[in-house]
């Protein structure tokens, strides 16, 4: 420790010069330099700091095979001391550019450490928070995130948590979490809050500087319709804000249309008509869904408002309507049990009647000159709620937090149901007006108003959605095409009588579909993507009692417990295709699926003879089979004539350069065969190596079986026998023989 001490103060007392981010010549201190150094050391001789906990959802997921993702935070006491002495020498009061580089720099070296002697299989960094000391990282086993945290650079683990915006009672209430995680978010819908304008900086909108920018901006547009030009409304506490941020929650995928129709806190019929007028007027440009009033006049109207003569919402509402935007407005504030308020009494509007969205307590006093002696349990009626039989649905209105402010009333109720529509306009796009409503009122939850009887259905998103289209196997949906991808879900899914269990899995939440490859292939289908557990499995059959399993998988190892499974589709054959919830999960699905033609060419070069006499004709045979299971295009063989032989002949379709014969078969068949007859001969003797090898433009599934050889020798030819003589002449040809000798010599 005290070499360690002497290290860093040494360093300290050196400078260097340095040019910063803005171009600044400043001197840094050489402990810049050495800091790597000392965290190093650090980590060897520190004491020994206390392991970091696992959160038991954790442990308890990846014990079950389940790959987690989890975010790390590392020891930077060290590069904070270092940035402190850097502020201190530099007389800054917080860090400027270099010492925010230099921060950076010494994070990215203190992961690089922890993370160093780890294989990809064992851990993935997801994100890495450049300027903070934390990573977003995926783990596969319990094993490897225990190694990991043994490292004397981690802090801590922390579970990734899912996190909803802070309407913590009415959300789950409504059910809407379990359709925001089935993809149901209201994805290209705008919803028209006609108010008192809104707060769009905010960061439950997005943190806009103006509507539309930047990306994540959840305002469409903010206009005014009052003159004022008030369309940033940046009052304490203000209506319209609470109102937006509560589509904002049930709609997350939706956007924001403010029209400020206040003035001074009050507005006007002819405000609030040239708010809906706005909304029609721009419906295509923002594709506006509904429209929310939270608003009325107060009056109690003990019957529908159906008189256009007498009601000026009539015709708007109606042209409203037209154009396909729902009209959303509270019932109001003023304890009327047989009446509403306009324009909430105008028919075509969906009126809303709040509820207590949990067990608040109690008493509570209202200014509507009512109490509630105790709110003791969810879905009571607040006294101050409007209430007549001609009410359309109820809502949570009690107490409602968005955007960062706490209200109650009828006008928290509206903007509920105005975000569910926007949900449900964006998964029914082809319903009428009249469709849509009809899936809240007919699925909400009964409650009764003791005051008068009245029985009316409070909001429930999850189950207005209603089952999928494919959950019945007789209903299943087409995947067009050899290849593709598509986004679904199971939410309210259910298992059929004789449905078997999916991959052996204890399911529940299983929808079909039905495919029909144009081509023999292997065929490729994950649901990689899926934000769930997710089972998989493929059948032949039409009917579930006729059900072939082909293939299936619960956990192909992807991450997030996707499934996927491979197999040989033949061409023209139709599957049934099920997509289920491991123990009843649901969600968004992903479902992609591809077709490879592959197929499995052999070549075989076979001749009669391992021997030939030099000049003899040889022929041999090149047969290529396609052992499949797709049809292989463009076969071409490529044989390799050796040195010394000439080639005599060979079949159409081939052709000889260089010592080399190519042959194109086009296209071969699964399970059928081809051969090219080569004939050939010998000009020296040897033996000869003949190399033949195929090739396609469909991808072979086996390469080992496209190349063979084959040797054959070449003989010389016999050499031509001597004449015999008879034994007479033979002696005297040996007598003139040395006769001729001898006489040379002399």
């Amino acid at each position: 420790m005290k070499s360690l001490a002497r290290l860093y103060a040494a360093s300290v007392r050196k400078e260097i010069l340095v040019i910063t981010p803005r171009g600044e010549l400043r001197y840094i201190f050489r402990y810049v330099i050495l800091s790597g150094v000392c965290l190093m050391l650090w980590s060897h001789i520190a004491p020994a700091a206390e392991l970091p906990e696992i959160p038991d959802a954790i442990i308890k997921n990846l014990d079950s095979g389940i790959t987690q993702e989890v975010i790390v935070l590392y020891d930077d006491q060290l590069v904070e001391k270092d940035s402190a002495e850097m502020r201190r020498q530099m007389s800054l009061d917080r860090d400027d550019d270099t010492i925010i580089a230099f921060k950076a720099l010494q994070y990215r070296s203190l992961k690089q450490r922890a993370e160093s002697g780890f294989a990809d299989t064992e851990t993935y960094t997801i994100s890495d928070y450049s300027h903070l000391p934390m990573t977003f990282m995926r783990f596969r086993s319990r094993s490897a995130l225990q190694k990991y945290i043994n490292r004397p650079e981690i802090k801590a683990v922390y579970e990734n948590s899912p996190i909803y915006p802070h309407l913590a009672y009415s959300l789950p209430f409504i059910n809407q979490p379990s359709a925001a995680h089935a993809g149901l978010t209201g994805g290209g819908q705008t919803v028209a809050i006609i108010d008192t304008g809104i707060d769009y900086t905010l960061p439950s909108f997005g943190s806009c500087t103006e509507p539309g920018i930047p990306a994540g901006c959840r305002v469409a547009a903010s206009t005014d319709v009052t003159g004022n030009n008030v369309t940033l409304n940046k009052t304490a506490n203000n209506h319209g804000t609470n109102v937006a941020g509560i589509v904002a929650g049930v709609a997350p995928a939706s956007r924001i249309a403010a029209i400020n129709a206040f003035s001074g806190g009050s507005s006007s019929t002819n405000w609030v008509i040239a708010g809906i007028n706005w909304a029609i007027a721009n419906k295509s440009t923002y594709a506006i869904s509904a429209i929310n009033m939270s608003l009325g006049d107060g009056t109690n109207y003990t019957s529908p408002c159906s008189n256009s003569r007498t009601n000026p919402f009539k015709t708007p509402i109606y042209n409203a309507l037209a154009a396909g935007i729902i009209p959303v407005a509270s019932s109001g504030n003023s304890a009327f049990t047989n009446g509403m308020s306009s324009p909430a009494c105008t028919p075509g509007v969906v009126s809303v009647g709040a509820v207590y969205d949990a067990s608040w307590g109690g008493p509570f006093s209202w200014g509507s000159g009512c109490s509630d002696v105790s709110a003791a349990a969810p879905d009571l009626i607040p006294c101050f709620s409007n209430s007549a039989s001609f009410l359309t649905m109820l809502a949570p209105g009690a107490f409602i937090t968005a955007a960062g402010i706490q209200m109650a009333g009828t006008s928290q109720a509206a903007p509920h149901v105005a975000g569910a529509l926007a949900v449900l306009r964006s998964a029914f796009p082809n319903d009428t007006t009249d469709q849509s409503i009809a899936r809240m009122t007919a699925t909400g939850i009964p409650v009764n108003d003791p005051r008068n009887g009245i029985v009316k259905p409070r909001l429930n998103v999850m189950a207005a959605i209603g089952s999928p289209a494919n959950d019945l196997f007789i209903n299943r949906f087409i995947m067009n095409g050899d290849s593709g991808q598509l986004t679904a879900n199971n939410l309210n899914a259910t298992r059929e009588t004789g449905e078997p269990n999916h991959a052996g899995i204890s399911g529940g939440t299983s929808v079909w579909w039905s495919w029909t490859p144009t081509t023999t292939g292997i065929a490729t289908i994950d649901t990689h993507g899926s934000n769930f557990d997710t089972v998989l499995a493929v059948y032949t059959g039409t009917t579930l009692s006729t059900l072939a399993p082909v293939v299936s998988n619960d956990n192909d190892g992807f991450a997030g417990a996707a499934s996927g499974v491979s197999f040989v589709a033949h061409a023209d054959s139709t599957y049934a295709i099920a997509v289920d919830g491991s123990n009843g999960a649901s969600g968004q699905i992903s479902l992609n699926w591809t077709l490879e033609q592959q197929a499995d060419l052999a070549i075989t070069l076979t001749a009669p003879e391992n021997s030939v006499i030099t000049g003899t004709p040889l022929s041999y045979d090149l047969t290529v089979t396609n052992n499949g299971p797709s049809s292989a295009g463009a076969v071409t063989i490529t044989d390799i004539i050796p040195a010394g032989s000439i080639i005599d002949s060979i079949p159409a379709g081939c052709s000889e350069s260089s010592g080399t014969v190519n042959c194109s078969f086009g296209t071969i068949l699964p399970g059928e065969s081809t051969a090219a007859h080569i004939q050939l001969h010998f000009t020296i003797p040897g033996i000869y190596l003949s190399t033949a090898q195929v090739s396609s433009s469909t991808r072979d599934l086996f390469l080992t079986n496209n190349t063979a050889t084959d040797s054959v020798t070449g003989t010389p030819e016999s050499p031509l026998p001597v004449p015999g003589l008879p034994l007479p002449l033979a002696g005297v040809a040996v007598l003139v023989l040395a006769f001729m000798r001898t006489h040379r010599r002399t």
